[in-house]
């Protein structure tokens, strides 16, 4: 065993098809997960990235795919980091570039989030790296894969 797996209170893995309905068994798998250390707080900002990331598989990442590509989850609790990763097999995406150009626009005072609702991801994403200090990013091409990484690092 490696020093980082020691340090590991929770290591789990998911594998679902990639449809909205699986939701229900991607959330209580999440459920199952929650430390007692973790404050309420954290848990809802994971709990929703996990929602959101997995929805932009099923919408936007393997729109063009049969139903039942698999989605691949991971869940890594320690006291140092609690870590998302989603892994989904559609075309390439440019998460961080899209990040930038989103946070460009916010700035603007004449930003209307409400006139972005296709990309209310990337704002949730935004609005978890500036105001939560998340670390959000997508890595693509692993092994024909994409994975969106969403990592909080836990001071105590």
């Amino acid at each position: 065993m490696s020093a980082e797996t020691d340090l590991l209170i929770r290591n789990s893995s998911l594998q679902v098809a990639s449809d909205l309905d699986a939701m229900i068994t991607v959330v209580e798998w999440f459920d199952q997960l929650n430390c007692s250390f973790l404050p309420e707080q954290l848990w809802v900002e994971a709990q929703t990235a996990l929602i959101e990331g997995f929805t932009n598989v099923v919408r936007h990442a393997h729109s063009h795919l049969s139903p039942q590509t698999p989605v691949d989850l991971e869940v890594q609790i320690c006291h140092e980091y609690f870590q998302i990763r989603i892994w989904d097999q559609g075309d390439p995406f440019d998460l961080e570039a899209a990040l930038e150009d989103l946070s460009q626009e916010t700035g603007d005072q004449a930003f209307n989030p409400l006139n972005r609702d296709k990309h209310w991801g990337c704002i949730f994403f935004l609005k978890l790296q500036r105001d939560y200090h998340w670390t959000i990013s997508y890595t693509c091409g692993i092994g024909n894969k994409n994975c969106l990484l969403l990592r909080k690092n836990l001071v105590f």
